[in-house]
């Protein structure tokens, strides 16, 4: 039997992977802190799918339809029927790709920027509030787990199989 691979020292913190416990609780406080934040602002008129889909817009301008549906990994039905939400309520506007015609290109109005940067200030100050209150070496622990937690967004955002991907392996 071939082996797996170069396995982590016992005990280090690369075994955590294996621990279907703390993974468990890495994806549940992960869930805890997404519904937190979702409640830090007071857009309630409007769903979190619509939301990041104007988020996404706003992030990173003018983009396709196709582009914005593999971004958000919604079907293109859903998010022709939240785009027409969102263009209803002039949040963003729809109009055709100049270099090609048959497709279509998305992005914010002036209201619909507005509104991702007062839910972002919203969901901010909230977040620096709770910092606030914690005890100092919590907040460092917190903060020094950035590029562990940014590498993990990025991996689960990936399609298995990837170039990128491969290269975890």
């Amino acid at each position: 039997m071939a082996s797996p691979g170069p396995q982590p020292a016992a005990g280090s913190p690369a075994t955590a992977h294996a621990d279907p416990e703390l993974v468990a609780r890495l994806q549940t406080v992960i869930a805890r802190l997404i519904r937190r934040l979702r409640a830090a602002h007071t857009a309630g008129e409007w769903t979190p799918t619509e939301l990041s889909v104007l988020a996404t817009v706003a992030r990173q301008g003018p983009m396709r339809l196709s582009g914005l549906a593999e971004t958000e990994g919604v079907n293109p039905t859903m998010l022709s029927r939240v785009v027409a939400k969102l263009d209803e309520a002039q949040l963003i506007s729809r109009h055709s790709d100049p270099s090609d015609c048959r497709a279509v290109l998305v992005e914010t109005t002036d209201s619909g920027r507005r509104l991702h940067e007062r839910i972002q200030a919203e969901r901010a100050a909230a977040l620096s509030a709770t910092l606030d209150r914690m005890p100092p070496d919590t907040v460092t622990a917190l903060l020094d787990a950035l590029p562990a937690l940014e590498t993990l967004a990025d991996q689960l955002g990936r399609r298995p199989g990837s170039p990128a991907d491969e290269s975890t392996a």
